[in-house]
């Protein structure tokens, strides 16, 4: 029985991994890509110490002779300074959805990665955890 929670645990994080790869894939696809600004450089913390957790970065960039505002949810580690350019990859249907465009390069392999490590770490446990596979 232990054996077929884990499985299923495996085949969870494998859905929500091709969700995600599917999106990615999507954006990557349609979305279009622009020159942003960064226009400021928020700290995400975490617990009662508030320690620094990463950074978020609101850019500013034109679609369609609008000007749009968004906040990344990249969380990045070091931040990038304020009125420096990033490429951007935004959904032209939500342009306030957007990703990095180095960052979206490296998530799609990412997520594809944990898609084939997902399908062996089920397969594994729904053989039983025998060492079959």
């Amino acid at each position: 029985m232990q054996e077929m929670i884990w499985g299923v645990i495996g085949i969870i994080i494998m859905i929500v991994s091709v969700v995600f790869l599917v999106r990615l894939l999507q954006l990557k696809k349609h979305g279009i890509t622009v020159l942003a600004e960064v226009l400021e450089v928020s700290e995400l913390t975490v617990g009662r110490k508030k320690r620094v957790n990463g950074y978020a970065h609101k850019m500013r960039y034109e679609v369609n002779g609008k000007m749009i505002e968004a906040v990344d949810k990249a969380g990045y580690n070091q931040p990038f300074e304020v009125g420096s350019k990033q490429l951007i990859v935004y959904d032209p249907k939500k342009p306030e959805r957007f990703e990095y465009e180095d960052g979206l390069k490296k998530n799609i392999v990412l997520f594809a990665v944990m898609i084939a490590v997902t399908v062996v770490f089920s397969a594994y446990w729904i053989a039983g955890g025998t060492g079959i596979l």
